[in-house]
């Protein structure tokens, strides 16, 4: 220790140093403001609003089982906290104080200041491994809190600035001492789970190289058996997975499953083989190279002084055999992170703007394409930091005294002058939100008079991350209302088919929701404007959302524009009516529950029944005739083999699946007595307990002849 420093403990300037240089890497490089727990001006757009949201919807919620259950945050589709992305670990532990919490509240500028203070903490003592002095391991320490991939995250995704827990993971896996080693990695899995996915995963993935690891290092003391190794490490391995999984079960984690988990990004949010020099506009030397669409994921970029020191690195290693030999980094990290390395890469090879995908079976890309973990670039951050690890390592190592200093400080420098121009921009771009006042949200009389009025807020149809979706969310957490207008990473589909389809028919039915107050498309106005009668619900336009606002008993407001006068906006439904269910199509507006209408694909059947709503403007006491063009979705033998189509408790019409009678199927649809303008059809199995497979193609619906609709009559009488 040089005598400089002889008045502070050594221990004490090893907490000292990382912890000062993580706060001022933190400061200088967002500015502090958002540091503020009352400052959430930087939190409205896009995913940051989204995790901010999800928050500060669960932090108003009452407790449920499990603990991270969000159910006002993206009503009715079982939310959880883990989904918005709102950092689990942090949001439960802020939910029992919310009584006292200010209000607006917000950890996660908190949240980044502990990841700058952890990245350099874990750092220095990974560098700490190789050598003890200060001026060194500080140097060393600027390339990790100074790590463009970590930085980029700064942008829009606040749980995945927390790289210090790869950090954590290669620490516990290079250290000398495997003091309660058991009892790290279960802490580490789990408190990576619940922060985010893509870490916990490659948290994982370390943690299963230092199990072989140290697996081979207890063979070379004394050889064992097979047997004798699974009980040497099954008790880790329990201890991990139950941590893992009990605490992914508190932040709701299994609250989506099955085909709601699935993504479709695997191959195109990926790696491009020249990322490590790949400046994207961080660099201030020019080091700028093409890249494909969804490679900006992928974004691993060293610096130039990062470069410069792994290439010095690798010159040394040449030119120092004995190096190559002692391997510093343990064979089965370097493995993981080969496998890691490729999975980022995927098998669609990007090299600067030249894209080849590797030939493969359809059905293994299928599978592929549906992988969870879409971003597949993010999986290369642990060989990144490896890469950065193995050339200070070497350096350190070949180097001693005023020349380990002077490469270590020309690499520092050449680190900070190249990075200037992105750490400049990203600065900028922090401070310019963070101090952006506009109130997010929809404010007026009538909204703050709608908001004590409704307790819940709905878009029709329901769309997850539809353009706007912040203001609405925004304004549904101010007035303490459930919503289904926010953006989730994950949600379940069953769940959102069943949202969509439920809504739809209570507004086909002409009984929205009371308490509900509804945002409309252009296409559902025309739906509302006919199926829900004037005098129980207020129909208009305001500040650019059409408004379904039920058992309203005020005026609409002055600025408003009233669309039930828009006349022209009920032809769209009106007799003769033919309509198709491709996507977009005007058939879609009349499925009730049953369908999977969401899709861009065919509208088709989900169990053994469905609803279908057909018009019947101005044709009170009157029967419609209706014909369907329908197909068989589906030829397995378990489906059901006969359809019947039901209404007002009758059996209007039936066909038999198998033999094709029912292409156009030709229905007489009598009066409901209700005077509704839309009638209810039951399309069931006629088979019990067989599921419907039926897909709708064309539908047309006309006024039936005045006799025969007599005769109709009648024969109900």
């Amino acid at each position: 220790m040089p005598h400089k420093f002889s008045w502070m403990p050594p221990r004490l300037w090893s907490m000292a140093i990382p912890f000062l240089l993580g706060v001022l890497a933190c400061v200088l490089v967002t500015g502090g403001t958002m540091l503020w727990p009352g400052n959430v001006y930087w939190l409205t757009h896009g995913d940051l609003a989204q995790s901010y949201l999800g928050w500060a919807f669960y932090r108003d919620a009452p407790w449920a089982l499990p603990p991270g259950a969000n159910p006002g945050y993206g009503l009715g589709l079982h939310a959880s906290i883990y989904y918005s992305d709102s950092i689990p670990l942090l949001a439960m532990l802020f939910k029992p104080l919310a009584a006292w919490l200010p209000q607006p509240f917000q950890y996660f500028g908190l949240w980044v200041l502990a990841c700058f203070v952890l990245q350099a903490g874990f750092a220095w003592r990974l560098l700490g491994l190789v050598t003890p002095q200060l001026w060194s391991r500080a140097l060393g320490v600027l390339f990790f809190v100074l790590a463009p991939p970590m930085l980029m995250r700064l942008g829009g995704h606040m749980a995945l600035v927390g790289h210090w827990l790869l950090l954590a993971a290669i620490y516990l896996c290079l250290r000398r001492s495997r003091r309660h080693q058991s009892a790290c990695w279960a802490l580490l899995a789990a408190a990576a789970m619940v922060t985010h996915a893509y870490l916990f995963a490659m948290v994982g993935a370390v943690w299963l190289a230092d199990i072989v690891h140290r697996h081979r290092l207890t063979r070379a003391e004394a050889p064992i058996g097979l047997r004798a190794g699974i009980r040497r490490w099954l008790p880790e391995v329990s201890l991990v997975v139950v941590a893992t999984v009990m605490a992914a079960w508190l932040a709701g984690f299994f609250m989506v499953s099955g085909h709601g988990m699935q993504a479709s990004g695997f191959g195109y949010y990926k790696m491009n083989l020249l990322a490590l020099v790949n400046g994207d506009g961080w660099s201030g030397f020019g080091l700028k190279l093409p890249q494909g669409a969804g490679e900006y994921e992928g974004f691993n970029y060293l610096g130039l002084g990062g470069i410069v020191l792994v290439g010095m690195a690798l010159l040394a290693a040449v030119m120092h055999r004995d190096l190559l030999r002692e391997r510093m980094l343990p064979r089965p990290l370097l493995l993981v992170a080969s496998g890691l390395t490729v999975l980022a890469i995927t098998c669609n090879v990007g090299i600067g703007a030249i894209q080849w995908r590797m030939p493969m079976p359809d059905g293994l890309w299928l599978k592929l394409s549906h992988l969870s973990l879409q971003s597949t670039g993010r999986m290369f951050w642990v060989p990144y930091y490896l890469l950065l690890l193995a050339g200070l390592f070497t350096v350190l190592r070949v180097f001693h005294g005023r020349w380990q200093i002077g490469i270590l400080l020309l690499a520092a420098t050449l680190q900070l002058m190249d990075l200037y121009p992105g750490l400049s921009g990203l600065r900028s771009t922090l401070l310019q939100r963070s101090r952006d006042t506009n109130a997010a949200g929809l404010r007026g009389p009538f909204w703050d008079a709608a908001g004590t009025h409704y307790r819940v807020l709905r878009q029709l149809p329901p769309a997850l991350m539809a353009p706007g979706w912040e203001q609405l969310a925004s304004y549904a957490q101010r007035h303490r209302m459930g919503t289904d207008a926010v953006m989730l990473a994950r949600f379940d589909w069953n769940r959102f088919l069943s949202l969509h389809n439920d809504q739809q028919a209570a507004l086909l039915g002409g009984q929205p929701d009371q308490n509900t107050l509804y945002l409309l498309n252009d296409r559902e106005v025309a739906l509302a404007r006919v199926a829900v009668p004037a005098t129980t619900a207020a129909l208009f336009r305001l500040d650019g959302r059409n408004v379904l606002a039920p058992g309203w008993q005020g005026a609409i407001p002055s600025s408003a524009v009233d669309l039930r006068r828009a006349e022209a906006s009920s032809s769209l439904f009106r007799l003769p009516f033919r309509g198709d269910f491709v996507q977009d199509g005007v058939g879609r507006l009349l499925l009730g529950p049953g369908w999977n209408s969401a899709g861009a694909g065919e509208v088709s059947t989900l169990g053994v029944k469905a609803s279908l709503f057909v018009p019947a403007v101005d044709a009170a006491g009157l029967a419609v005739h209706v014909g369907l063009g329908l197909h068989r979705a589906s030829s397995r033998k378990d489906m059901a083999q006969r359809l019947e189509v039901w209404a007002d408790g009758r059996l209007i019409g039936d066909c038999e699946l198998a033999g094709g009678s029912c292409g156009e199927l030709q229905l007489d649809v009598p009066d409901d007595r209700r005077g509704a303008s839309f009638r209810e059809l039951s399309l069931r199995s006629g088979q019990p307990s067989a599921r419907l497979s039926v897909a709708l193609d064309t539908i047309t619906v006309t006024l039936h002849p005045p006799v025969a609709s007599a005769a109709l009559a009648s024969e109900r009488r």
